[in-house]
């Protein structure tokens, strides 16, 4: 929108410009005056000021791609949590309109719930709790491939985004998970329960809708 309005703000002004010139007759002004004081060397003014508008507008080319890198670097940044390094729901948004553009997307997701992180937080504080789900995410990383991409949507509830997984293998997967903590060396991670359910998509789908369908499958 800010683009559009700078355009039609810049092609007023030219039109604007051209107009006054046809007006007042300025190109032929300016040649007069240039030549009425040739001896200061004036005409050689337009020249200079021809080069200067080159240089300035390769000077903004190249301040604008400085502009375009430290956006994407920050639009990266805010894709991920600074301190678990684990993708946020931005990441989500971002990941399904990437692959609402493939012609024959097949993507799976597995919705894994952590039940019992409030009594944890209740009987153990704030500190342990989030011990017990940094442990939860590595035991959870643990069972992933480099290309499986975990996307923390709240406390103790995250999406893990499968790319080329089946809906076998995904529910697979999503059974495997649901025994992490079995394994898990502190107590009271043993004691939570871990759910999980998974969905995979072939077409395009939106957010909520993918969220709906993980958490009908996940109550079933």
């Amino acid at each position: 929108m800010r683009t559009r309005i700078d355009l039609i703000i810049i092609a007023i002004v030219a039109v604007s410009s051209f107009v006054i010139s046809i007006q007042f007759d300025l190109s032929e002004a300016i040649y007069h005056f240039s030549r009425k004081y040739e001896y200061i060397e004036l005409d050689e003014l337009l020249p200079s000021l021809f080069i200067v508008s080159i240089t300035f507008g390769y000077f903004s080319f190249r301040r604008w791609l400085d502009v375009r890198f430290l956006s994407h670097l920050l639009e990266e940044l805010v894709l991920t949590c600074p301190i678990t390094h684990i993708a946020n729901r931005r990441a989500l948004q971002r990941l399904l309109e990437q692959i609402n553009k493939e012609q024959t997307p097949q993507h799976s997701f597995i919705l894994v719930s952590v039940v019992g992180i409030e009594e944890v937080r209740k009987k153990y504080g704030s500190v342990t709790t989030e011990q017990v789900l940094i442990e939860v995410l590595y035991l959870l990383s643990k069972e992933l491939t480099d290309e499986q991409l975990i996307i923390s949507m709240q406390i103790g509830q995250f999406i893990i985004h499968a790319p080329n997984l089946n809906f076998m293998n995904a529910h697979t997967l999503a059974q495997r998970l649901k025994e992490i903590h079995v394994s898990a060396r502190h107590q009271c991670i043993r004691e939570l329960k871990i759910t999980s359910a998974s969905y995979s998509i072939s077409d395009t789908i939106t957010e909520e809708d993918l969220l709906e369908r993980l958490e009908d499958n996940l109550s079933m």
